[in-house]
């Protein structure tokens, strides 16, 4: 039986985490509870693209600029984790869209990064070739790479850490619905079935067992109500901490009776937002803030869970997120995670209207335009009844969105309470 944490969801003094963070900063306290025997620190973040304006301010001011406030605090920790969001593969695509330096893996390993997740949508931007690179650059800065490899029985390998005692077991896979070749390097495609045998099987042969996964829907404070149902059959079958990835912002985080936590969304951590042939300055505000979120693992589990504010500044740079603007975020956090015990799909439904329809309508704009018609009729193929009702619900928004005095008299006024 896990030994079960206290939760607490209590904003405190960042410097009583991990004495390597600045004075002035504030964290929130999840969960925690007494560690049993030797520990291990973990730090997850979301989402890693040094391409676009990251790239160029790499270049003006060293690669080394864009994480150097937080890189103290990775250097303070045993494991340092995050999903990378972009290949490299600046030699095969230069300048074009997500193709990142091929100094990129340095740059994240003298950050302190020592485990990346490939198994995304961006990881096979370039093709083959791009992904056998990231590969290759990953693994020669010394960093593991997480659900990919040379084939799919190396992208669904379980990763072992194994330090000061604590046996560590990392699974990793995305859904990005994208074909792959058959020879050669692979990711690791979704498919809940398959994931859930692999945490059930593998389960026994580790202290911890981590799950990362790329999923969910973008721009959305909560996950799908059926990706949380999901979630819990993991942590039944055995997997200690889920990280989820893809939605672009922080989503909320839920601990289990026994101790077992789930990170819905870590949001972007390092992301250009404007970057891509559509843009979309949806909550923009929230694309922009992330969090670093610190795990103290020992061999029955996860001991505390506690989550450190940041954000991204105009040049890409990651910024500790103080005073007014860091509580802000947690707050948030805290508060969506708090829906999470409840029942959000009301919520979520309304947010995936507003959302991300208009996204999805601009990027089919975007794709029509150029003909590419295969991507329009494989769009539609995988259309269900639910997007229509999402689309129908935003066409009512937008509706109820018109401004009441637009069939009103010139020189009338409306008065706004």
């Amino acid at each position: 039986m896990k030994a079960s944490a206290d939760r607490s969801f209590a904003i405190v003094e960042a410097s009583s985490v991990l004495k390597s963070l600045p004075e002035g900063l504030s964290a929130l306290r999840i969960c925690q509870r007494p560690p049993q025997g030797p520990t291990v620190k973990l730090c997850a973040v979301g989402d890693i693209g040094l391409s676009g304006r990251a790239e160029k301010t790499a270049q003006r001011e060293g690669s080394d600029s864009l994480l150097a406030e937080v890189t103290e605090t990775f250097k303070a920790v045993d494991i340092v984790f995050g999903n990378l969001e972009c290949p490299f593969a600046g030699d095969i695509a230069p300048g074009k869209n997500f193709a990142a330096s091929m100094t990129g893996a340095e740059t994240l390993r003298r950050a302190g990064f020592n485990i990346l997740h490939l198994a995304n949508n961006h990881v096979s931007e370039y093709g083959q070739a791009g992904l056998t690179t990231t590969l290759n650059r990953v693994r020669e800065a010394g960093i593991t790479p997480l659900g990919a490899g040379d084939d799919l029985v190396a992208a669904k390998q379980l990763v072992h850490t194994n330090i000061r005692g604590v046996r560590i077991g990392w699974l990793g896979c995305g859904r990005t619905l994208l074909p792959q070749d058959e020879m050669g390097p692979r990711y690791w495609e979704f498919d809940e079935e398959e994931l859930h045998g692999a945490v059930s099987r593998l389960r026994s042969q580790v202290d911890v067992l981590l799950v990362s996964i790329h999923i969910g829907l973008m721009y959305i404070d909560y996950p799908r109500p059926d990706h949380k149902h999901m979630a819990e059959r993991l942590m039944e079958a055995g997997a200690d901490l889920i990280l989820m990835h893809h939605a672009h912002v922080l989503q909320g985080v839920q601990i289990t009776s026994d101790g077992r936590v789930c990170c819905y969304n870590l949001g972007n951590f390092l992301y250009d937002w404007e970057e891509g042939d559509v843009q979309t300055p949806m909550v923009l505000r929230e694309q922009n803030e992330g969090a670093i979120f610190v795990f103290e693992l020992d061999r029955a589990g996860l001991a505390s869970v506690t989550t450190i504010p940041t954000w991204i500044d105009a040049g890409c740079r990651v910024r500790w997120a103080r005073g007014r603007r860091g509580e802000e975020i947690l707050r948030r956090l805290t508060r969506i995670s708090r829906d999470l015990e409840g029942d959000f799909a009301a919520a979520f439904e309304r947010q995936r209207a507003e959302r991300n329809t208009g996204p999805t309508l601009q990027v089919l704009a975007f794709h029509l335009k150029r003909g590419d018609w295969r991507y329009i009729l494989e769009s539609l193929r995988r259309t269900r009844l639910e997007h229509f009702k999402m689309l129908g619900r935003w066409i009512l928004s937008v509706f109820k969105a018109v401004p009441e005095n637009i069939h009103r008299e010139p020189g009338s006024t409306t008065r706004r309470s």
